[in-house]
């Protein structure tokens, strides 16, 4: 005989849950992000911070079908700018190929010794004494306003989480190299 627990929905959990939504995210009191004219299609299994904290902390108990909107705060989303990883480097530390000059809001890509580091970084100012390198996030410091429905949330199957998803350090978190150890716009 069926419980009525066999016909309850699946809720959302912490880890080991796919989850696939349909959603448009913005900055609160800007612009659109994603999905602007068009919801757009992501999914994820939780646990694995593939989506911001912010994100799958609020999707937690939830289930499938449910729409919702909400803000996420700047600490849950990519975090608060910190000044402290704005530097100001020398021109000679930079490898910008033949013909290519450096200005405020160019990406550049960065290198750390352990894959652990920023792909990128953001060039905020080219001076004479050098250039200053933005390290934050460049959504850090802006609150998130997402709408969205749940389409699908289900255990999620060993076909969804790829092998390198469980090999954590001890803190995720943390990059394993700090700014003046990487290196700068270089290919090794």
């Amino acid at each position: 005989m069926n419980s009525p627990s066999d016909f309850e929905p699946y809720k959302i959990q912490d880890s080991g849950s796919y989850v696939k939504i349909r959603y448009r995210v913005r900055i609160v009191g800007g612009p659109s992000l994603k999905g602007a004219s068009e919801l757009e299609t992501m999914d994820f299994v939780t646990g694995y911070a593939h989506v911001i904290p912010g994100l799958e902390k609020r999707l937690v108990g939830e289930t499938n079908g449910r729409k919702l909107t909400f803000d996420v705060p700047a600490e849950e989303a990519f975090g608060v700018r910190d000044e402290k990883m704005v530097f100001l480097k020398k021109i000679e530390e930079f490898h910008f190929p033949p013909g290519v000059k450096p200005f405020p809001g160019m990406e550049i890509p960065v290198l750390c010794n352990d894959d652990e580091g920023p792909g990128s970084v953001t060039i905020k100012d080219v001076r004479e004494d050098g250039i200053v390198i933005d390290f934050n996030h460049a959504l850090a410091g802006f609150p998130l306003g997402y709408e969205l429905e749940i389409i699908e949330a289900r255990p999620s199957r060993q076909s969804d989480v790829c092998a390198e998803w469980d090999k954590k350090t001890d803190d995720d978190s943390q990059c394993s190299c700090l700014p003046h150890e990487m290196v700068l716009g270089e290919d090794s």
